[in-house]
């Protein structure tokens, strides 16, 4: 499991986040995952190696179980192509 600044994370929703509570039932609240997950690219069940991963941050509402994911990459909770910089820098 990989581990992250939790509040970096709370402090990007708080800023980007519109509206009140879930998105869903309006309620909440919402909670922030303790883990980073992946989704990968469907190959038609086949594993790839190498294929394409995106990072989450699952954000689940407490009242109705409505889940959206966040980039872990876009909000800074891991470095882009595992800590490599852009370009070869």
């Amino acid at each position: 499991m990989s581990k992250y600044d939790k509040q970096q994370v709370i402090k990007f929703l708080n800023e980007k986040w519109r509206g009140q509570g879930c998105p869903m039932c309006g309620r909440g609240p919402l909670n922030v995952s303790e883990n980073i997950f992946e989704i990968r690219e469907f190959n038609d069940g086949k594993f790839v190696v190498g294929g394409q991963i995106i990072p989450i941050i699952p954000i689940t509402c407490s009242n109705c179980g409505h889940t959206i994911f966040v980039n872990a990459i876009f909000v800074g909770a891991v470095e882009r192509n595992n800590g490599e910089k852009e370009n070869g820098e």
